[in-house]
């Protein structure tokens, strides 16, 4: 026994020491097979990274849960990972993936929503037919069914955006919709929109969808969606100052008032800061409401999107911009420390009590100041104090200057602006006008500094009717009209008297102005900080 201890252990060290492991393997062998094993196995993880970093950016990283066409978009792409909170700016588009390549570019891509146009094969011609196909006017022809790119975006984690571009293409595409939906699940939101009524720059002759005959269609044949009902839009760069009116909102809103469905509205871009105060009215009907703002060839200004996403609620707003501006816009908006573009006729307490996260806390009008301005040197000491408020500024005329009203006769209401204007700091601006010739020269006072994107601060203003003078129809009305002619963007203060029923009739002269009201309390009034009446209390606009 003994000799053969010896024996094996020279034969292992004739073998140059090479023990003998698992029974077959030489120490080098198993050390190198070892080697071998891990970078097999390296490999693998690599490869199955790479597979998932793919399937990802196509869109297609796994089934999607159980999701109901007509829930939130943002709250799927929460749910799906691709956004940590419920963010429109968050979102990312892809605009008109119509024909397969399109398609196919905008599946391999990271964007979450594909937008793409439905319309009949060979609409308009002697050709047409029920089937509904992906294209844009003019193209009545295309590669690509919806038929067919619907099994394709079902594969994917994508959100649905079709646009309707006919009243004979909405029927079949919702029937097909509803057939996808109960074979395959489509569990995820869909949007549909259309344009059922003229907007800016077009004449009400010009051919919409029947918006009656729409909606109709959409709750007989596949209801749970998200409706998406728009303006047909003509942009005319030479007349920037065209935009959407407090008529276009009303009359959109009579045709949707009744709908079950949450609708977005889609608004052209550029020409949305400037129909601000109507828009805001149309969000204020229903929490279900939100606003999807497009472009066409024209860039919509950073500045303008930043008013936007500065006087609404995140979650409200979708972006449907193209690149460079989207990138820009998200930059500016994440800058901290940046002036806030807030709306002159937007809401006070909003004003006052907006944290740096965005979110609101103490939303009470007691807490906010108010200071009587009668000349510089009283202003210089409101601002020099930095507590922030309500400057309450009494205006006067000389020789059609506005001039606030005080000791100090040189003091115009330009000047107080021009102090105020580019500090920092929390202030808002009560214009009480003593007589009806100085409103319109205050008013272009206001526009002008509005125009130089130096005005971003709550703007009040109220006639202050002497007591000689009686609150007319046709005062009320001048009034009015004026402040929608030269600068409609600030609340009106005015008399509660002027929403009775029982000295105006049947109807308010104030109902349906764009701008927000405010109600004096008069001989209610509380008293404010440092013994300063608070002067009004904010109401809502006359619908």
């Amino acid at each position: 026994m003994e000799r053969s201890k010896e024996s094996a252990s020279e034969s292992d060290e004739a073998s140059g020491g090479r023990g003998r492991y698992l029974g077959c393997l030489g120490r080098e062998r198993l050390v190198m097979s070892c080697v071998g094993a891990g970078l097999l196995t390296l490999l693998i993880v690599i490869v199955t990274v790479t597979t998932v970093v793919v399937a990802s950016n196509s869109g297609s990283s796994g089934p999607l849960p159980s999701f109901p066409t007509d829930g939130d978009m943002l709250d799927f792409l929460v749910g799906t990972g691709d956004i940590p909170v419920p963010d429109g700016l968050l979102a990312t588009w892809y605009h008109r993936a119509n024909n397969k390549s399109e398609m196919n570019k905008a599946l391999k891509s990271d964007v979450m929503i594909l937008e793409a146009d439905v319309t009949v094969e060979g609409f308009g011609t002697a050709n047409e037919t029920t089937v509904p196909i992906m294209a844009h006017p003019p193209d009545v022809y295309s590669d690509n069914s919806l038929d067919q790119w619907l099994e394709a975006i079902l594969d994917s984690r994508k959100g649905v955006k079709l646009d309707f571009k006919s009243l004979e293409v909405v029927g079949p595409s919702l029937e097909l919709l509803r057939q996808k939906n109960q074979t395959r699940g489509i569990n995820r939101p869909v949007w549909i929109n259309a344009d059922i009524l003229p907007g800016p720059n077009v004449p009400a002759f010009w051919p919409v969808v029947n918006g009656t005959e729409f909606l109709r269609l959409v709750n007989q044949r596949f209801p749970a969606v998200t409706l998406s009902p728009g303006w047909k839009v003509l942009y005319v760069p030479q007349f920037p100052s065209v935009t959407y009116t407090r008529r276009m909102m009303e009359e959109m809103y009579q045709v949707i008032r009744d709908v079950p469905q949450s609708v977005t509205f889609p608004v052209l871009a550029p020409m949305m800061r400037g129909a601000w105060q109507h828009f805001s009215w149309l969000l204020s009907q229903s929490p279900r409401f939100s606003l999807t703002l497009w472009q066409g060839s024209v860039d919509p200004s950073v500045e303008d999107l930043l008013f936007v996403r500065d006087n609404s609620n995140p979650s409200r707003i979708y972006y449907d911009i193209y690149e460079p501006v989207l990138s820009q816009f998200k930059q500016a908006a994440a800058r901290r420390g940046r002036q806030r573009r807030f709306y002159p006729g937007g809401d006070l307490l909003d004003y006052f009590h907006q944290s740096d996260t965005g979110t609101h806390s103490h939303r009470d009008s007691l807490h906010i100041h108010w200071f009587r301005v009668t000349d510089r040197a009283s202003l210089l000491a409101e601002l020099a104090a930095g507590a922030g408020g309500m400057l309450v500024v009494w205006v006067g005329s000389d020789g059609g200057v506005p001039m606030v009203k005080g000791p100090e006769s040189s003091f115009s209401l330009k000047d107080c602006l021009d102090l105020v204007l580019p500090l920092p700091g929390t202030w808002g601006f009560y214009l009480r006008l003593g007589t009806p010739d100085v409103l319109e020269p205050s008013l272009r006072v206001l526009s002008e500094a509005y125009s130089r994107d130096l005005l971003y601060r709550p703007v009040w203003v109220s006639m202050e009717p002497s007591s000689a003078t009686a609150q007319t129809s046709s005062s009320v009305e001048h009034f009015l009209t004026t402040v929608e002619t030269v600068f409609p963007h600030v609340t009106l203060v005015t008399s509660p008297s002027l929403l009775s029923l029982d000295q105006w009739g049947a109807e308010s002269p104030l109902r349906g102005v764009s701008q927000r009201l405010a109600l004096p309390l008069g001989a209610e009034s509380l008293r404010g900080p440092h013994g300063h009446t608070i002067h009004a209390k904010e109401v809502s606009s006359c619908g």
